[in-house]
């Protein structure tokens, strides 16, 4: 039950992400360009409109008991910054890199394993002792228990300029992007996801939907050290699904495109999937986990990440811009 439940939860979500192209690296990068992209934006944007309040009703009503992300802020920025530059660098995500898989970007498993390595390094090797200096004295908080009403005042302020935003968007790719789903249409079925997905999780005995922090470190020692101290099967299963989810909206949507990649791309997918490994493990979690799972449920600790992701994103970004003025350096 619990394994079937887990990978319908992955395969639902990896064929959205499929059909509307929704790299967290390009939603935050977008804003940055010139022009700016702010489909993607808007419709991460929408999703948030969507799953936060949905989430909340479920905690009032009782119908789950989530995880919170813990709030250290050291951790948060430090780890959200280098998983913004890899980002960057690798020109993805890590959903990115599962669902891209999926429709036949062989490539990304060069990003994969590299971002296994990064895990694996932060969690078990000599940077091990300083995610838990970084990490000590976190605390589960939402932006609610910490600001009681005042947080409520700006939750819904916010949330009613961002309704007004997307309500004065152009038409243009509103409903369809090419062959790509357009942002309405992408967010709408994100948010319904993302929110339905914890009653799944809760069926299935998960307290959680979504996420990569410690799942390469899982595997490794459950294979080499006969254990995994602890952790459910569930986001891994949900994780790894994500690819068979992408393949059938890629065949659907006649998407698909098996392929290799250049020398240069192997090396940017390669340092950014170590990176995002470095900083997903100092974070407690990546854009899956904070950005699209944390944040609707208010937590501080992913709030912090997520903006920190964003700031890493505009650095590199501006550095690349730089590079590749001075000497035809160029990350795409």
């Amino acid at each position: 039950m619990t394994i079937a439940l887990a990978i319908f939860t992955g395969v639902s979500l990896g064929y959205a992400l499929e059909r509307g192209d929704l790299c967290f690296h390009s939603t935050l990068r977008g804003i940055f360009r010139k022009p700016k992209q702010l489909d993607l934006f808007r419709a991460y944007i929408l999703a948030l409109l969507i799953a936060t309040p949905a989430v909340y009703i479920m905690r009032t009503l009782g119908w789950i008991d989530p995880w919170i992300p813990p709030f250290a802020w050291r951790a948060n920025i430090f780890g959200g910054l280098i998983f913004g530059i890899g980002m960057v660098v690798a020109a993805s995500c890590i959903t990115g890199l599962f669902y891209k898989l999926g429709h036949g970007m062989l490539g990304t498993l060069v990003g994969l394993a590299a971002w296994a390595v990064g895990d694996i390094l932060v969690y078990r090797g000599p940077l091990s002792g300083l995610r838990a200096t970084l990490s000590a004295g976190g605390t589960r908080q939402t932006i609610t228990e910490l600001s009681g009403s005042a947080g409520w005042i700006i939750i819904i302020g916010l949330g009613l300029i961002a309704a007004f935003w997307l309500w004065r968007a152009p038409e243009e790719n509103r409903t369809q992007r090419d062959k790509l789903w357009g942002w309405l249409p992408l967010g709408i079925i994100v948010g319904v996801i993302i929110s339905l997905s914890w009653l799944l999780a809760k069926a299935g005995g998960a307290n959680y939907p979504y996420g990569t922090s410690y799942v390469p470190t899982g595997i490794y020692l459950a294979i080499f050290e006969g254990g995994s101290e602890g952790s459910s099967p569930w986001i891994p299963i949900a994780l790894v699904s994500l690819i068979p989810g992408a393949i059938i909206a890629a065949l659907r949507a006649k998407t698909m495109w098996v392929r290799g990649e250049t020398a240069k791309r192997y090396l940017q997918l390669g340092a950014g999937g170590f990176l995002m490994g470095v900083g997903a493990a100092f974070a407690g979690g990546c854009n899956l986990g904070h950005s699209l799972v944390g944040v609707p449920l208010l937590s501080v600790g992913s709030i912090v990440t997520t903006v920190s992701m964003a700031v890493g994103v505009f650095l590199m970004d501006r550095v690349v811009r730089i590079l590749s003025v001075l000497n035809g350096f160029g990350l795409n």
